[in-house]
């Protein structure tokens, strides 16, 4: 396994093969997911958030040679490549780990885009929480082999995760970035378990197993929960009372 030491390095041997590609034209470079939080587990990949002023074919050809090109890039390369045009484009809760989960590399996004709002955070938190309730309560109300669709559920519980660091920011202002800090930041019993089942899911998998209907009814049970206590004031009144509500 990489050290944070190898991270690092690898990441400058990547902006300077970008730099040397794209010129002027890069606008950003941004490394986020588990090595940029700080706690990687073995087989964690680099994220890394790549915007320059526009994307074409050949600039898709360019960038995939530059990553088929980063050391073992199969296992560690990984994120998103998007030009200026597509990042304004994005929906403003799709924003929030842009700002807040991303450490730059290289440029800045301010100025391109404005920083998300307490109206982005209760729209991310509400179609994290509906999507993941879907999901869980579709397995519980129809036939299913529940011991094998409970490992589908990696990215939701890992979306639960994003969503309560959203909460957290919007019921008091600031952004938690780990999962560890997080589970020992809250309260409520079920936020704690999601988050938990989010940091150990790989080493769960029997768990899973033997008692999948445990999983899946814990994310139901958090989805509906979550989308239940989501302050209801209009999306247009003032943070402070929307955080005096919370």
């Amino acid at each position: 396994m990489l050290d944070q030491a190898g991270v690092d390095r690898w990441l400058t041997d990547l902006v300077g093969r970008l730099r040397q590609s794209f010129g002027k034209r890069l606008i950003y470079v941004g490394h986020h997911g588990s090595w940029a939080r700080g706690e990687p587990r073995s087989g964690s990949d680099v994220d890394t958030t790549v915007v320059v002023d526009q994307v074409e074919s050949r600039d898709l050809a360019a960038f995939r040679d530059i990553m088929s090109g980063m050391p073992d890039a199969r296992a560690l390369a990984s994120g998103i490549f998007l030009s200026v045009s597509e990042l304004k484009a994005l929906r403003r809760f799709e924003l929030v780990q842009f700002f807040y989960g991303c450490r730059a590399l290289c440029g800045t996004i301010d100025g391109i885009i404005d920083r998300p709002g307490p109206a982005d955070l209760r729209e991310q938190i509400q179609v994290i929480s509906s999507a993941n309730l879907f999901h869980a309560r579709h397995y519980l109300v129809y036939p299913h082999d529940l011991d094998r669709v409970v490992h589908k559920l990696y990215y939701p519980f890992k979306e639960c995760f994003y969503a309560l660091q959203s909460w957290v920011l919007l019921c008091e202002g600031g952004f938690i970035p780990t999962r560890d800090e997080l589970a020992g930041h809250l309260s409520a019993a079920d936020d704690k378990a999601v988050i938990t089942v989010a940091r150990n899911w790989h080493d769960l998998e029997r768990d899973r197993e033997e008692r999948p209907l445990y999983y899946i009814e814990m994310l139901e049970r958090w989805s509906r929960n979550m989308l239940l206590r989501l302050p209801t004031m209009p999306a247009d009144q003032a943070h402070e009372e929307e955080r005096g509500r919370c």
